[in-house]
């Protein structure tokens, strides 16, 4: 990737000419040669770094279209963890007409997406498409933007300016007729893998509740679950619900919901609380967004889990689940790998 100029402390509340940035040299010449060249004397870069600013420009680009692009759940990630924005923008005249939305990460020492590594489905906020590569020019170093969405509007600077990503996992559920039709697509012993724990454990299973509202008051379950199931193999992994931000993002996730809305699922057996997921409802599809049980206890409890959500996935009649990125070694034997793309300066 060519070298571009590292602003390390960004002319906050400023207004600068886009030229500033990019000025007129070789290395910037598609610029100078696409639609901009026309109007770049004429556009500017302003540094936002006010949160309710950065809200009202979040809210005027984002497509909205997935839980991760609405400003509630981002939000949450802000109120939990306190990094600063930085929405690089870029104005015509007094319009904005794109954005980068960021936060510096004060742990990693690295600009990221506002709201960090985690929220996927990603995307550049434009007006038009040719003001993505003046976006990934002016971006600041070190800088990592994980998880975007693939489109056609990349795929000029698909192989000069990014890098394949971890897939998410997804099964879209609309396309299917039925829940057996579905079934009937998987390998025979995943299927059979199924169909077996889901009786197993229905047999053993005290109680299944499915709670809709705020249960952040129960998160401390979860992470007394979750530090058990990361840790129980003894590999040096630990759960990222030993740190307080996370817990802090998901009691505020709890809490901002009303254009989304969030799902405990909690199963017992006995007394014991044995497993907890969190999931996400927005626009007619199902997020499994975080959640752990006792496998070392109960093996195979995860894959009924996994048969519970499918089952009401279609008695909801959602349009698709969103099992998110990272296989964890299991995910690719139910769901389907969408590619996302990453970016990285250093």
């Amino acid at each position: 990737m060519e070298k571009t100029e590292n602003f390390d402390k960004p002319p906050e509340g400023r207004v600068l000419p886009l030229t500033f940035y990019l000025p007129k040299t070789s290395a910037n010449k598609e610029i100078y040669q696409n639609g901009l060249s026309k109007i770049i004397d004429r556009l500017v870069v302003k540094m936002e770094t006010n949160i309710e600013k950065c809200w009202r420009l979040w809210e005027k680009f984002s497509p909205k279209k997935s839980l991760f692009q609405l400003w509630d759940f981002r939000y949450s990630w802000y109120q939990g963890w306190g990094f600063k924005p930085f929405f690089y923008t870029i104005y015509f005249g007094k319009k904005p007409v794109a954005v980068l939305p960021l936060w510096y990460n004060e742990i990693e020492k690295k600009y990221q997406w506002f709201g960090g590594t985690w929220p996927e489905d990603n995307c550049f906020f434009v007006n038009d498409s040719d003001f993505i590569l003046p976006l990934l020019k002016i971006a600041p170093k070190p800088i990592l933007l994980n998880a975007i969405e693939e489109n056609n509007t990349l795929s000029p600077l698909k192989e000069i300016y990014f890098k394949q990503d971890t897939p998410k996992y997804i099964i879209p559920v609309s396309y299917y007729q039925s829940l057996d039709d579905f079934l009937s697509t998987l390998k025979k012993k995943n299927r059979h893998h199924l169909r077996y724990y889901e009786k197993r454990f229905s047999e053993i299973i005290t109680k299944v509740e499915l709670v809709e509202g705020n249960q952040s008051k129960n998160l401390s379950l979860l992470q007394k679950l979750s530090i058990f199931d990361f840790e129980r193999k003894e590999d040096g992994d630990f759960s990222e619900y030993r740190k307080k931000q996370r817990i802090k993002t998901f009691e505020m996730i709890y809490k901002n919901q009303g254009v989304y809305k969030i799902i405990s699922l909690y199963i017992w057996i006995g007394d014991y609380l044995a497993a907890y997921d969190i999931l996400g409802l927005y626009k007619n599809n199902l997020y499994l967004l975080t959640g752990a049980a006792d496998l070392k206890r109960f093996p195979g409890l995860g894959v009924y889990v996994t048969a519970l959500e499918l089952k009401k996935a279609w008695e909801w009649r959602v349009e698709m689940i969103d099992c998110m990125q990272e296989d964890y070694n299991w995910k690719h034997k139910y769901f389907t790998p969408k590619p996302l793309l990453r970016f990285e300066k250093l």
